[in-house]
């Protein structure tokens, strides 16, 4: 019974942690910044009158103020504790903001806020990059990490009002979040007529040009307001704000929403394993009710079942073995045409830089193929790594049918021995890629080219000659930046694809040997003792229906809820 007393704790715990996760997302200087602390009660996120860094930020719940920085290249997390919401905005201002960390030269993959805010109980708060500033990969970044959230804000405001780069960015992340939803900010700046202008126009903005519902709802506020009535505990102004509705209709009720679906699935997981661990206990009470001599004759026909199984299982593994070298082999292939693609596209961008580089300083150049780099692997990355995951999870499905399948013939051949009622699980298991999120396997796209300025000689050169000593460093410095490039895609990958087999060959392994030990286990062990303690058997049958009977009742209480 000790795997489903921890199987039930695991349980007890995801429905703990299962908190939704909502993003934030906007232009440079819509107010996310300002928007979230306004939720959080106090300013601890920086806001600049530049754009920040291209760091994701995470704000879940804690006891304290406190900071977890993640590097690119796997050194420990640096953790500061913050006293102060000044203090903790002072920290991260160090690390997330252009001005103290140019360009992420400090190579951070995220950071992760701790805040003892109400709000945090039930939301991981995500402070994505800002759209459309001069950096595309920010851009590029915030699409790549969406599909992982709950839900998203999308801020606007009304100075000015919906601009083309953020209709754009609308129109690539529709299929990209399960729900997206639309805040006006700033409507602090509009009397009752203009605002109702500005609604009107971004809903038909919205409908013409995304294909929203134009009775779609859109909250207006003030963030600025917000924070001040959170700084002042003005319940009144909070309410004025507009914030009290986002609160309560974005936060609390969709991850209400969230927890009650949670709460469903592991309720009904909670109930197979408890039916589960009433077959285990009536397979030995069929043990000790029967002869010794027929428990022994099914006891050798199920020692026949469980070779099958495991013969079956054999055979489960070579064929997970094989798609996991054909997923690989895949890879390659893709990594290779990524490869071709990437010189392709950089050495169009060198063609096209050249035209005027030759005239205005060769280092014009370099900045240009310099400057697509992050923009093109960004976007690589996302595209790279959203197909494999489709492909393996879905290749993996199959395998985990047939893997329940197999579990399923060696409970079903243990009731049908032992003659007892078998009630199959209703909760599907549902593989799940296993991979760490993509802000964590992010690799850093840094560049590096060579600097292209001409010596002396080449000065003195003919300009034919010129161009095509400037080619050549060129096609070598491509070739350099596309196979560094991609090997960080491919190998980031990899570890996915490989982590996804391993993962999953465990749990097949797993719950086959914990199906076989609750029912062949059960009858083997019930067999050996009642050889040798045979006037036993009376005082351990009474003990044991005392057990089925309470199971029963916690089943029946369980289906009572869930009906």
């Amino acid at each position: 019974m000790d795997g489903q007393v921890g199987t039930l704790t695991t349980l007890r715990e995801r429905l703990a942690e299962g908190r939704f996760h909502l993003a934030v997302l906007g232009q440079f200087k819509r107010g996310k910044s300002t928007l979230l602390n306004a939720l959080l009660g106090e300013e601890i996120l920086p806001s600049s009158v530049i754009p920040l860094t291209a760091i994701p930020t995470f704000v879940r719940g804690g006891k304290q103020r406190e900071v977890a920085i993640h590097y690119q290249d796997g050194r420990p997390e640096d953790i500061i504790v913050a006293g102060s919401a000044m203090e903790m905005n002072n920290i991260l201002l160090r690390y997330v903001s252009e001005e103290y960390n140019p360009k992420n030269t400090l190579a951070i993959t995220y950071v992760e806020i701790q805040h003892p805010a109400t709000i945090l109980r039930d939301v991981v708060l995500i402070d994505t990059p800002g759209i459309g500033s001069t950096h595309r990969h920010n851009t590029e970044m915030t699409l790549n990490f969406l599909p992982q959230c709950d839900a998203a804000l999308f801020l606007v405001s009304a100075d000015p009002p919906l601009t083309e780069v953020e209709v754009g960015f609308l129109r690539e992340i529709r299929q990209k979040v399960a729900r997206l939803f639309f805040v006006l900010n700033k409507v602090d700046y509009l009397d009752q007529d203009e605002l109702e202008t500005a609604l009107a126009f971004l809903r038909r903005v919205l409908h013409e040009n995304i294909g929203l519902e134009e009775r779609g709802h859109i909250f207006p506020v003030s963030s600025r307001m917000g924070l001040r009535a959170r700084e002042k505990d003005d319940t009144e102004l909070w309410e004025k704000s507009g914030l009290s509705a986002v609160n309560d209709h974005l936060v609390t009720f969709l991850a209400r929403e969230k927890f009650l679906v949670l709460r469903e699935a592991v309720a009904q997981k909670a109930l197979d394993v408890l039916n589960e661990a009433a077959l285990q206990v009536q397979l030995k009470i069929r043990s000790l009710e029967l002869p010794l001599d027929t428990l022994k004759d099914r006891l050798t026909f199920f020692d026949q079942k469980i070779s099958e199984a495991r013969q079956q299982q054999k055979y489960a593994r070579d064929i997970l073995k094989g798609d996991h070298i054909r997923g690989a082999e895949l890879l390659e292939q893709e990594s290779a045409r990524l490869r071709e693609a990437a010189r392709a596209h950089l050495t169009r961008i060198a063609e096209l830089a050249m035209i005027s580089g030759i005239e205005q300083g060769s280092q014009t150049i370099s900045d240009a193929i310099a400057a697509e780099i992050p923009v093109y692997f960004e976007h690589a990355l996302g595209e790279f790594s959203a197909r494999f995951d489709r492909e393996i999870t879905i290749l993996l499905q199959g395998h985990q049918k047939r893997a329940d399948d197999l579990i399923e013939s060696v409970r079903l051949a243990a009731s049908d021995l032992f003659e007892i009622p078998y009630h199959a699980p209703e909760s599907e298991r549902v593989f799940v890629m296993a991979r760490k999120p993509y802000w964590v396997s992010r690799k850093d796209w840094s560049s590096f080219i060579n600097p292209l300025s001409p010596d002396v000689i080449e000065r003195a050169m003919p300009r034919a000659m010129r161009e095509k000593r400037i080619r050549a460093r060129l096609a070598k410095d491509i070739e350099t930046l596309v196979i560094r490039n991609v090997e960080n895609l491919r190998w980031a990958t990899l570890q996915n694809i490989d982590a996804a087999f391993r993962v999953f060959s465990r749990d097949l392994d797993e719950n086959i040997e914990k199906t076989i030990d609750a029912t062949h286990g059960a009858i083997k062990a019930t067999y050996e003792r009642r050889k040798v303690h045979e006037e036993e058997s009376s005082s351990a049958l009474q003990q044991l229906n005392i057990a089925f009977r309470n199971l029963t009742s916690v089943i029946q209480r369980f289906s009572a809820k869930q009906g």
